[in-house]
């Protein structure tokens, strides 16, 4: 009689619960964070919004001389591969299998690295091979920019804001009916600049019914040009408490977060953190969120669901 033995692969555990990981759950968590040079670029780009890190192409090519020097003298030295995972997700591009990112970065030259921001951003540019040194501090000026506040100092008290526990709301609502957007600060000032900036009521633009106070008359043609590019999602409502609570709530300048370029607001720390631990995924489920109270905020019968 013959005895077949089978070894079974021992089931991930899910460290919260203690129990064995699903197979649904093994196959939709992102990796974790890495010590090493990714190959997947749609690897590296999950893990770097999941980790909040940003993502750091390295574009090379077998045939390019200086690319293998700084293989051989950087890239997999000790001091570069400590930092990966931990100032930026790495992720290195053969240019000859890759020609769509070799289009979509705009490469011309060999080796050339891109830093892709938590936001979506381009956090800059770098061309031609390096000393070991000179690489370490970019990975570590690189990591310094690792930050995803909405503007670079907090907002002095605004005239119109309307406090709550403290907080002051993004979407006002003024006596005569009319809502005044980001608080009455410039939308324009806050997306170019970072800044908190306090708008004029004699330059208001008009988006959706919702009025944004600029800086200037130029600041008004620019606005109009490209409303979409400088109004937050959703107005400044937060889409962490619409989708969970089926309720429309204004957030909150205090808790703002930008992501691909765009400004996102929230009612409270817990939904801004909610939000930045997978951005893309509530995105993505705005397209079933339904609102029992737009009476306060009527944009959203129309624009709520357009990403």
């Amino acid at each position: 009689m013959m005895l077949t033995v089978c070894f079974l692969a021992s089931p991930e555990m899910d460290v919260e619960s203690g129990m064995p990981k699903t197979e649904l759950q093994q196959q939709i968590e992102p990796p974790k964070a890495t010590d090493h040079w990714l190959e997947s670029y749609d690897d590296a780009r999950q893990l770097a919004t999941k980790n909040k890190l940003p993502l750091l192409l390295h574009f090379d090519a077998t045939w390019c001389g200086a690319c293998r020097r700084m293989e051989r003298d950087v890239l997999l030295r000790k001091q570069v591969i400590e930092l990966l995972g931990k100032a930026a997700i790495g992720v290195r591009i053969d240019s000859d299998r890759h020609r769509k990112l070799i289009a979509e970065f705009k490469i011309s030259t060999l080796p050339t690295e891109v830093v892709v921001l938590p936001d979506g951003s381009i956090g800059g540019r770098y061309v031609g091979a390096v000393s070991l040194d000179k690489y370490v501090a970019r990975l570590k000026s690189i990591s310094g920019k690792n930050q995803q506040v909405v503007a670079t100092q907090e907002p002095q008290t605004s005239d119109l804001s309307e406090s709550d526990n403290g907080k002051r709301s993004c979407l006002i609502v003024r006596h005569d009916g009319k809502v005044v957007g980001v608080g009455g600060y410039s939308p324009v000032a806050l997306t170019v600049q970072r800044e908190w900036k306090k708008g004029n009521d004699n330059f208001v633009a008009t988006h959706e019914g919702v009025d944004y106070f600029l800086l200037s008359a130029d600041e008004v043609v620019q606005f109009n040009e490209d409303p979409n590019r400088y109004i937050p999602k959703l107005h400044g409502c937060d889409l962490v408490e619409l989708f969970q609570e089926n309720r429309a709530t204004a957030g909150s300048i205090e808790y703002g977060s930008f992501y691909l370029g765009q400004a996102f607001f929230f009612a409270n720390m817990e939904n801004r953190e909610r939000f930045e631990s997978n951005p893309s995924w509530f995105l993505g489920v705005m397209a079933d969120a339904r609102t029992a109270n737009n009476e306060k905020f009527p944009f959203l019968n129309t624009g709520m669901v357009d990403n």
